[in-house]
């Protein structure tokens, strides 16, 4: 008798240790599930065509641009751009700028937009502005280019520096740096001088 009650509290003992070993085990590991959770939420990716984004200012286009692709990281909320076309507008939403460019991120927390894959941007009177990178970030901001900037204005100037500052329109702009600027009176110095 004493045998049977001793491997009943036995088994009672070891059972109560077993259920104690998973209730606490479940409870320790209870934040680690919950971050590991929260971990594979936090960096999703996703591939997308045809994105379009746009920012207003007053309740008008400020500017807008469109990518054929991209690679969306939420982790870093941006979007990685391919193929990208687009426009500034002026208050009358007016196209005054538009312009292209292979590669990009647009950050879509701090709007800001970095192009930087065989940038072209084009003013309405025909000024052409290249760079290996161009930044904008919000309506009330400049674009900064960097990285063999070259600006040229029809029938009147062609710069060239390494960085340089530039309103929305193409037609205030700043030269930061070492730069090379050429004033032109003829098409020969013209043409001389726009050699990319």
């Amino acid at each position: 008798m004493k045998r049977k009650l001793f491997l009943k509290i036995t088994i009672l003992v070891i059972l109560v240790a077993v259920v104690w070993g998973f209730v606490w085990s479940w409870a320790i590991t209870k934040t680690v599930r919950r971050n590991s959770r929260n971990e594979s939420m936090k960096n999703q990716h996703a591939i997308v065509k045809n994105i379009i984004a746009t920012e207003t200012r007053d309740e008008k286009k400020y500017w807008e641009f469109y990518a054929k692709s991209g690679e969306y990281n939420s982790e870093h909320n941006s979007v990685v751009l391919n193929d990208v076309i687009g426009n500034f507008y002026d208050d009358n939403e007016n196209v005054v700028v538009s312009f292209k460019s292979t590669k990009g991120t647009y950050d879509e927390k701090t709007k800001k937009v970095k192009l930087n894959g065989d940038n072209l941007f084009v003013g309405k009177d025909g000024s052409q502005l290249y760079a290996d990178e161009l930044i904008w970030q919000g309506s009330n901001q400049d674009i900064l280019a960097n990285g063999n900037v070259q600006f040229v204005q029809p029938d009147k100037l062609v710069t060239k520096s390494q960085k340089a500052v530039f309103n929305s329109t193409l037609t205030n702009f700043k030269i930061i740096g070492k730069a090379i600027v050429k004033v032109y009176a003829d098409d020969d110095a013209k043409k001389k001088y726009t050699q990319i």
